[in-house]
């Protein structure tokens, strides 16, 4: 009678509470036979749905308990249940039952030690109370197909997937898209760095239009620097097979060859692109970067930066962004929203920015305000004018207003020459007064990022409605950064390091891409050498 009951109970609930179910069953007294029972009404009603076995629905659960966790262990779900990991390999045929059905994604560390990771369209599923259906990669328009590509060479460049993975999931994406002049032709370039070097290449000029392709813009996507190092010595003196093959050559400046940039040739773009209308970029504008092309990386803050994060994206989604806007013109401010994120370097402020426009679904219009000046007199007035001029078209074209970033602001934002006598000071306070008027008439959204923290002009303090200041992380702050980005050490090894080091997260996330890059080199000499 009881078991029909929970039974019963199990059908009224939705996914999320039936996963939540199974968890609270199971978590005190794991993988008994008592506590099996307990929850087994509720990873069977999860199956069900699913049209799963009844062990994959039960490890799923598992694997949802650390859902925002990028690097789930074998050991971490043995943990879960408390018992050997031996006896999560009994249940092998359910996590690959999972990983085929692309409820987890499964990836491979270099010495071939398996992690797993819940997509994020599983967990929106499952929160949503929605059957999961994995997105295919098959039959995809030529504008979703340059997505998906870009997509996943974007993932490749900031390490986020590893080298096979991402080998392999270039060639699914090519092989289930043959109904396609660009797939088909992609698949007759046999090797697999010509390929990716091609993509690679090919992506850029599709979203930037760019025909000035450096080393640098392409080298994270092999498997090692020293293989781009070969490959590039090949492309500099002209004699690479993309080269021969008639796919890419030389850039030029001002009619000279440049031996270290490359670009497609004419004769690649009508082989490959014939589909693709070149004389309009495929995204709306080569300056915005999207949303969705944004990595999801997770953050760490103390209490109140989290809090005041959480209530700015509040502001920013989309549904409550035009009450905002209407709100500050009804009191007789201005419309647009401009915000500063303030403190030490490394503290997280442009990837907070990113994580912002990511989760608000705005793209996002980079600053790098270093880069505005110009030694000619007059060009960087024009430059910052540019900028907004720019935004402004792309807030016009698009259906949501992107987020306007000056990153490393301080030159611009700090106390201004009452004097200027100086060419260079004055050419300071044009720029300046350019940006606080532009401010007055933005319509969109502007976030300033510097370390200033108590330089800052006047006239702009007054211009910021949202100020927020990152300090460095604290010692338990900083464990979960080195757990993070070093998932193979220990919670106790990680909270040493917090304690011993007072590092910003900028600089833990240095060190370990240093360590991933020293372990890949490593690893692949050795591939050579044996």
């Amino acid at each position: 009678m009881n078991t029909d009951l929970n039974v019963k109970d199990a059908a009224q609930l939705t996914q999320i509470q039936l996963i939540d179910e199974i968890i609270s069953k199971m978590e005190e007294k794991k993988m008994s036979e008592e506590s099996i029972n307990a929850a087994k009404p509720y990873f069977a009603e999860l199956a069900k749905r699913n049209s799963l076995s009844e062990d994959a629905a039960m490890l799923l659960a598992a694997f949802f308990n650390d859902f925002a966790d990028s690097h789930i262990w074998i050991k971490d779900i043995a943990g879960f249940y408390n018992c050997n990991q031996v006896k999560i390999l009994t249940k092998w045929a359910a996590i690959e039952e999972l990983v085929s059905r692309r409820f987890l994604i499964q990836y491979k560390r270099g010495n071939g030690e398996l992690y797993y990771a819940v997509p994020n369209e599983v967990v929106a599923a499952m929160r949503e109370d929605k059957l999961y259906s994995p997105t295919t990669d098959a039959n995809l328009t030529i504008d979703q197909w340059f997505t998906t590509l870009s997509k996943l060479l974007n993932a490749r460049d900031h390490d986020d997937i590893p080298y096979i993975n991402f080998v392999e999931d270039l060639q699914v994406l090519i092989d289930s898209n043959k109904h396609l002049v660009i797939a088909r032709e992609l698949a007759t370039i046999k090797d697999e760095y010509d390929l990716i070097i091609f993509t690679g290449i090919m992506d850029l000029y599709i979203k930037n239009n760019d025909n000035h392709v450096i080393r640098e813009d392409i080298e994270d996507l092999l498997e090692s620097r020293w293989q781009m190092r070969s490959q590039a010595r090949l492309l500099e003196r002209g004699i690479h097979p993309l080269q021969q093959a008639g796919l890419i050559e030389h850039s030029d400046s001002n009619g000279q060859v440049e031996s270290d940039a490359w670009k497609l040739t004419d004769a690649a773009k009508e082989r490959f692109l014939s589909e693709v209308d070149c004389s309009t970029p495929m995204v709306e504008d080569k300056n915005i970067q999207k949303a969705d092309s944004i990595t999801e990386k997770p953050l760490f803050f103390n209490a109140s930066v989290s809090k005041q994060m959480a209530q700015l994206e509040s502001l920013l989604h989309e549904d409550r962004f035009a009450a905002v806007q209407e709100n500050l013109t009804k009191h007789g401010m201005r419309r647009g929203f401009a915000c500063i994120f303030y403190g030490a370097p490394g503290t997280g402020k442009t990837e907070s920015v990113l994580q912002l426009a990511r989760k608000t679904g705005r793209g996002i219009m980079i600053v790098e305000v270093p880069n505005l000046r110009d030694k000619f007199v007059g060009e960087t007035e024009k430059n910052t004018k540019a900028i907004f001029d720019t935004y402004r078209k792309a807030c016009k074209n698009s259906k949501l207003a992107p987020i306007l970033l000056f990153n490393e602001a301080d030159a611009v934002l700090c106390k201004r020459n009452e004097g200027a006598a100086t060419a260079v000071d004055k050419m300071e306070n044009a720029m300046q007064n350019i940006i606080l008027q532009e401010m007055e008439n933005l319509e969109g959204i502007m976030i300033a990022t510097t370390n200033l923290t108590n330089n800052l002009d006047k006239a702009f303090e007054r211009r910021f409605l949202y100020k927020i200041e990152f300090p460095k992380p604290t010692p338990n702050e900083s464990k979960h950064i080195w757990h993070a980005m070093l998932p193979e050490i220990s919670e106790m090894e990680a909270f040493e390091l917090a304690k011993q080091y007072a590092f910003s997260g900028g600089q833990i996330e240095n060190i370990a891409r240093k360590r991933k890059r020293a372990k890949r080199s490593c690893l692949t000499t050795t591939r050579r050498d044996g």
